[in-house]
């Protein structure tokens, strides 16, 4: 038997946003679905349960999007090498 989504309900997205002092970033580092921001943030989405995306497909108006601010310090910026001596970065090799 298949479930389909819209019998789950609805899907969110929660993602960090890319976090730089000018609060710009060319999409190559940031990628289109997350802008960037100069100041600790959250990204709260709402996405159409058939299609995984933040417009409904069948009325193509735009689903629910929020930005939450962080206090400073709530989000840790671990570096490369710092994450590879802890492995706290799936997919990388310790050395």
């Amino acid at each position: 038997m298949r479930v389909l989504s819209t019998v789950r309900g609805p899907i969110r997205r929660i993602t960090p946003l890319p976090l730089t002092p000018t609060g710009r970033l060319p999409i190559a580092a940031a990628g289109k679905k997350n802008q960037a921001t100069s100041t600790p943030s959250l990204l709260v989405e709402e996405l159409d349960p058939c299609h995984p995306s933040p417009v409904m497909r069948t009325t193509g108006c735009r689903l629910r999007r929020h930005v939450l601010t962080l206090p400073d310090g709530f989000i840790e910026h671990t570096g490369m090498a710092q994450g590879r001596a802890a492995f706290a970065l799936s997919g990388l090799p310790a050395s």
